[in-house]
């Protein structure tokens, strides 16, 4: 036992003196204010700071009005379109037989017509046929079956037109949904395009305290966070209405570069500094 006693005073005097010494305090450093705001702001010398996203000038979600099962699809993601070009096509055989039938029927009622004008020409006068008046209400009533086969064949045509999609300008074609014979639903977007050839720069988060600093033609310098490079800029067009983000009005800005590297593209975040006292 006095063994024991010997070890145990001196872990004894370690514990109280422990208790009686407080320790010393270890200087902790701040964390460093971010680069990037997570809000937009301006600056003592008129210059606003945003955040912003890369966007096409243009872009479309396409869909169909009707509902079919996809017959053809002429192009793939990454292809270059022009305006009119066919995208996608449903198979519609009722709507294709309409057409037909329409045009059998125009066909018919031009045959008619000219029937009723040839046996019934009197003379000509300053080169235009003169008809008897007893003949001249049953050729008026061909030629109106004649502007109603026309108007059933238009008709007939703009609803098998709806089973055919089409580029509505020159761009790219950036997603495609549907594969052949997968039947759509209205308004069931099943491909997008944009035009990347112009994409433009749009602010996120400019908010209310700011916009009323910003002018178009301002100059604006964007940094394109995923290339690390800063590109000059000028301030096109200015939302007339602001929207909700983050429970903050905030007015969307557009910017277009003075030249557009071709490594951007369509979905990049930027940071982007306006002007405004240039």
């Amino acid at each position: 036992m006095k063994h024991f006693s010997w070890i145990m005073v001196p872990v004894l005097a370690i514990l109280f003196t422990g208790c009686a010494t407080a320790p010393t305090p270890t200087e902790v450093a701040a964390p460093a204010a971010s680069a990037t705001p997570d809000h937009s702001f301006i600056s003592s010398n008129g210059i606003v700071f945003a955040s912003a996203n890369v966007l096409p000038s243009r872009s479309s979600q396409m869909g169909f009005a009707i509902t079919g099962p996809v017959k053809e699809v002429d192009v793939t993601e990454g292809d270059p379109v022009k305006a009119g070009q066919t995208l996608i096509v449903l198979d519609t055989p009722d709507r294709s037989l309409s057409v037909k039938s329409a045009k059998a029927a125009v066909r018919g009622a031009q045959d008619e017509l000219d029937l009723r004008n040839y046996p019934y020409k009197w003379y000509y006068h300053s080169g235009h046929p003169i008809y008897l008046k007893p003949n001249l209400e049953i050729r008026q009533q061909a030629m109106a079956q004649l502007d109603s086969a026309n108007a059933a064949l238009d008709m007939a045509q703009a609803n098998l037109n709806e089973g055919t999609l089409t580029a509505p300008y020159d761009g790219t074609v950036v997603t495609v949904n549907v594969v052949p014979g997968q039947t759509v639903q209205p308004n069931e977007v099943v491909a997008v395009i944009g035009e990347l050839n112009r994409l433009q720069i749009e602010t996120t988060d400019l908010s209310e305290r700011e916009i009323a600093h910003v002018k178009t033609g301002q100059p604006a310098v964007v940094h394109i966070k995923a290339l690390n490079q800063d590109f000059n800029g000028k301030v096109i067009a200015i939302a007339p209405k602001a929207t909700k983000y983050n429970s903050d009005w905030v007015f969307k800005v557009t910017i277009v570069l003075d030249q557009q590297p071709p490594e951007m593209t369509w979905g990049m975040s930027a940071d982007i500094q306006i002007q405004t006292n240039p």
